[in-house]
C-alpha cells in the first residue's frame, strides 16, 4: 500500500512538473513572439503557418453551415489534411468570436497538445523501458525544438502525435487478449488525425488480425475478429469521406502535394526510383532529432552527436527485444509503426519544409523508441553481475543520452523559439495584412485567386480561388501540370468563379503580368526579413484578362478554301481537351504560356497556352472518312521545323514550318483524303531533330474538311 502511494505520487509529481514546464515553455514563445511583432510595427496575434489559417477557415465554414466548402461558390474539398482538426478549432466559430480568439483558442490546444505529447511519452516509454527510458523520453520531448514548434504551430501535428503514442501503447496493454476495447477508439481518432495516421492504423489492423489468430492458436478458443475488423475500417473512414466529398479517394490536399498525384509520370517515376535515397535522407534526419538544414531535393547530412545518441538507442531497443522473448512482440511493433511512417513521410514532394513538418508527427515516437532502447540498457547485463553494474547501467541509460543530446537541444529551442516569432510576424505582416486588405477594399462580390488559401481567405472574407488546388476543387492537378494549363483551365470557368483578382506571390507566376491576366498592382505586402513565407512580397492585382478569350477560329483564317468546315480541334494545354483527344507527346511535353500578335497583321495580341514538344505527339480526333484534311497549327515557331505526319501508322508526308519572330504564325498541312480511313483516326506528329535542344510548340491545332 505504501509503495503503491509512493508510486501514485511520483506519478502525481511528474504531471505537477510537466505542467510547469509546459506552461512555461507557452509563456517563452509568447513572450518572444510579442517582442518579434511588437518590433516590427505590431498588428496583434499570429501563428507562424498560413496553412494552420485553413484550419480555421474550414472551421468557419462548418460554424456557418457549409462543411467541406472553404469559400462560399466553391464546390466541397478535402482540403483539412485532418478530417477531426477542424472541429477541435469549432468552439470560437460557433460563438461568433473573432480571429483574435480564434488564434488563441489554437495556441491553447496546442499548450494541450504539447502537455499530452510529453506525458503519454514518458507513459509509453515506461511500458517500453521502465521508469529510466520515461525520464529519458520528457527529457529528449521537452528539450526538442521541433516538437514544441509543431506543437504550437496551429496545425495536426500534436494530436496526431498524441494519438500515435495513445494507440501504440493502447495497442501494446490490449493485445495479449485480442479484444482492444479502447484501442478502436484511439485508433478512430488517429485514422482522421492525419492521412499517415490512417495508413498506420492499417498497421494497427494487421497487428491486431496476428494477434487474433495467436491468441486462437495458443488458447484453443474461437477470437473474434470483429475487434481487428473494427481498426480497419477505422483506417478506412478518412478515405470513404474524400470519396463522398469529392469523388475521390485522395484528399484534396494529397492531390496537390502527394508524389501519388504527379501529373508527368517522367517526373513521378524518377521521384518513386529515388525513394531509397529520400527514405535514407528521412532516416539521417530522424537520427539527427529533425536538427540539419535540407537543401532543395532533400539530401541531409548526419549530425554526429545525435546520431550516436539514436542510434545506439535503436540498437539496445532491437537486442534487448531480441534477448527477452516476452519483449519482442512491442519491439516488433515499434519497428513496423517506424518503419510505416518513415516510408508515408516520403510522399508529399517537399517533405523537408517548415522545419521538416511532415516528420514531426511521427518524431515523439521515435524518440520513445530511442528512449525505450536506452532504458533497456540495464537488461543487456549479465544476471549475475553485481548490483553495482545494473545501478551503474540504469543511471548511464539516462544521463549519458540526456547528457550528450540535451544541451545541444537547449540552444537550439531558443534559437527555434525566435524563429517562431519571426515566423507569426512574416505571417502576420503579409498573408494577414493581404486578408485585411481585401476585407477592407474589395467588393463584396469579389472572387480572389491566390496562392496561399489560409489567412487571406481567413481574414479576407471573400470567395476564392485557390490556384493551387487545396481548397477549389479541379485545380490541383491543373496547377501542377503547368502556368499554361492553369490559365487554359481558368480562362473557361463559369463567369461567376473566373478570378476579379488576385493575392500571389508574383514569381509563382511568371509570364502572367505580361499576359494580359494581371493588371496594375493594388497592394503589397513586402517583407524584409523573410523566414517562413513562400516569397518576400505578396501583391494584389486586379484581374485584367485583356486578349486572354479563348478563340474558336484561328486569327489568320484567310486562305482557307471556301467550302473547307471545321470538323475538331485541339486546344494545348487545356487537360480536358486533351483527355477528349487522347493526346499524348513523347517525351513528355511540358507547359507553356506566350502572348503576342498574329504574324502580318496590326491586330492586337492574344494569349494562349501550349506546349512544347521535344519528340512527338499523337492524338485522335474526329473526321470524315475520305476527305481531305487541312490542319492549321497556332505555333510560335521559335525553331524551324520538319515534322514528320503519320495517321493511323501511314506516312502523310512532311510539314516544313519557318521559323517566326516574336509573332503567332499559323501553318497548314494537308492529309490527303485516301488516308482517312475511319471516323476517329489517330494522327501522329514527330519532329525530324536537327539538335537537341531544339523543339516546336503547338498551341492550337484547327481540323478542316
Amino acid at each position: 500500500m505504501i509503495a503503491w502511494m509512493r508510486g501514485r505520487a511520483l506519478h502525481v509529481l511528474l504531471i505537477l512538473a510537466l505542467l510547469g514546464i509546459t506552461a512555461f515553455q507557452a509563456g517563452r514563445v509568447l513572450r518572444t513572439e510579442r517582442e518579434v511583432v511588437d518590433a516590427a510595427g505590431g498588428g496583434g496575434m499570429a501563428l507562424p503557418l498560413d496553412d494552420s489559417f485553413i484550419y480555421l477557415q474550414y472551421a468557419r465554414a462548418i460554424a456557418e453551415g457549409h462543411p467541406f466548402v472553404y469559400t462560399p461558390g466553391n464546390g466541397p474539398t478535402t482540403g483539412a489534411t485532418s478530417l477531426w482538426y477542424p472541429l477541435l478549432l469549432l468552439p470560437p466559430h460557433l460563438v461568433g468570436a473573432g480571429p483574435s480568439v480564434a488564434i488563441a483558442w489554437v495556441f491553447g490546444l496546442g499548450v494541450l497538445g504539447y502537455f499530452l505529447v510529453a506525458l503519454l511519452a514518458w507513459r509509453l516509454a515506461t511500458a517500453l523501458g521502465g521508469w529510466p527510458a520515461g525520464l529519458l523520453a520528457c527529457a529528449l520531448v521537452l528539450a526538442s525544438p521541433h516538437v514544441l514548434w509543431g506543437a504550437l504551430s496551429g496545425m495536426e501535428i500534436a494530436l496526431y502525435a498524441a494519438v500515435l503514442l495513445g494507440a501504440t501503447h493502447a495497442y501494446l496493454r490490449e493485445r495479449g487478449n485480442a479484444r482492444f476495447p479502447t484501442l478502436r477508439w484511439w485508433a478512430l481518432v488517429l485514422a482522421g488525425a492525419r492521412p499517415e495516421g490512417a495508413i498506420l492504423c492499417g498497421v494497427f489492423a494487421l497487428l491486431a488480425f496476428r494477434d487474433v489468430w495467436r491468441a486462437r492458436a495458443r488458447d484453443g478458443i474461437r477470437r473474434s475478429v470483429v475487434p481487428a475488423t473494427l481498426l480497419l475500417a477505422a483506417a478506412a473512414i478518412p478515405f470513404l469521406v474524400n470519396l463522398a466529398v469529392s469523388g475521390t479517394f485522395e484528399s484534396t490536399s494529397s492531390q496537390a502535394k502527394s508524389i501519388l498525384a504527379e501529373p508527368y509520370s517522367e517526373t513521378r517515376m524518377a521521384y518513386l526510383f529515388g525513394l531509397p535515397r529520400i527514405w535514407l535522407a528521412i532516416g539521417k534526419t530522424f537520427l539527427s532529432f529533425l536538427l540539419p538544414g535540407h537543401p532543395p531535393g532533400g539530401g541531409t547530412v548526419l549530425h554526429g552527436a545525435f546520431g550516436a545518441v539514436s542510434a545506439a538507442g535503436l540498437l539496445f531497443f532491437v537486442l534487448a527485444g531480441r534477448l527477452a522473448p516476452a519483449r519482442w512482440p512491442a519491439t516488433g511493433t515499434l519497428i513496423a509503426l517506424l518503419g510505416a511512417g518513415l516510408v508515408v513521410c516520403a510522399l508529399p514532394v517537399h517533405w523537408w519544409v517548415h522545419y521538416d513538418r511532415y516528420l514531426q508527427g511521427l518524431f515523439p515516437l521515435f524518440l520513445v523508441t530511442v528512449a525505450a532502447g536506452w532504458g533497456r540498457l540495464s537488461a543487456l547485463v549479465p544476471a549475475r553481475a553485481p548490483r553495482a553494474v545494473t545501478i551503474a547501467a540504469t543511471v548511464a541509460a539516462i544521463a549519458v543520452p540526456a547528457g550528450i543530446a540535451v544541451p545541444k537541444l537547449l540552444p537550439e529551442q531558443h534559437d527555434m523559439i525566435i524563429l517562431y516569432g519571426y515566423n507569426c510576424q512574416n505571417i502576420l505582416h503579409q498573408q494577414v495584412a493581404v486578408g485585411r486588405w481585401i476585407d477592407q477594399n474589395l467588393p463584396p462580390d469579389a472572387v480572389v485567386g491566390m496562392n496561399d488559401a489560409g489567412a487571406i481567405a481567413y481574414y479576407g472574407r471573400r470567395s476564392t480561388v485557390d490556384l493551387v488546388g487545396l481548397t477549389s476543387p479541379g485545380y490541383a492537378r491543373v496547377y501542377r501540370s503547368g502556368l499554361g494549363c492553369l490559365f487554359e483551365h481558368l480562362r473557361r470557368r463559369p463567369p461567376a468563379r473566373i478570378p476579379t483578382y488576385f493575392a500571389v506571390y508574383p514569381e509563382w507566376f511568371p509570364y502572367w503580368p505580361e499576359s494580359g491576366i494581371f493588371g496594375p498592382e493594388a497592394f503589397r505586402a513586402h517583407l524584409s526579413v523573410n523566414t517562413i513565407c513562400g516569397g518576400t512580397d505578396m501583391v494584389v492585382y486586379p484581374a485584367s484578362w485583356i486578349d486572354t478569350a479563348p478563340t474558336d477560329r484561328p486569327g489568320v483564317a484567310d486562305g482557307l478554301s471556301p467550302g473547307l468546315a471545321l470538323v475538331d480541334s485541339l486546344d494545348h494545354a487545356w487537360l480536358a481537351d486533351e483527355r477528349r483527344h487522347e493526346w499524348r507527346s513523347e517525351p513528355e511535353a511540358k507547359d507553356v504560356l506566350r502572348r503576342y500578335p498574329f504574324g502580318g497583321r496590326g491586330n492586337r495580341p492574344a494569349t494562349d497556352g501550349g506546349r512544347i514538344i521535344r519528340g512527338s505527339e499523337r492524338f485522335r480526333i474526329h473526321a470524315r472518312p475520305g476527305s481531305d484534311l487541312t490542319i492549321v497549327m497556332r505555333t510560335d515557331a521559335w525553331y524551324p521545323s520538319r515534322l514528320r505526319v503519320t495517321v493511323d501508322g501511314a506516312d502523310a508526308g512532311v510539314w516544313s514550318i519557318a521559323r517566326s519572330e516574336s509573332v503567332w504564325v499559323e501553318p497548314r498541312f494537308t492529309i490527303p483524303g485516301r488516308l482517312i480511313t475511319r471516323d476517329a483516326p489517330r494522327i501522329a506528329i514527330h519532329r525530324e531533330s536537327t539538335s537537341g535542344e531544339e523543339n516546336y510548340a503547338p498551341f492550337r491545332y484547327w481540323f478542316y474538311q
